[in-house]
């Protein structure tokens, strides 16, 4: 089973508000999964993605 992290250990594990992996989400139109009440949870897959759009941000990329 792969394990999942909730919103607030992904911020923990990226260094980027939850606003801004909402905000990346819709905008990359991320397949993010949600539980049974509709809470959002990562995968390690997520947080890698999102730790490789935080480095080509800072290294000046645009999201589109």
């Amino acid at each position: 089973m792969e394990t999942r992290y909730t919103v607030r250990q992904a911020v923990e594990m990226t260094g980027v508000k939850s606003y801004v992996l909402r905000y990346w989400e819709e905008e990359l139109e991320l397949a993010i999964s949600r539980t049974e009440l509709g809470h959002r949870y990562y995968t390690e897959e997520d947080i890698r993605t999102f730790q490789n759009i935080k480095e080509l941000k800072e290294r000046g990329f645009q999201l589109k």
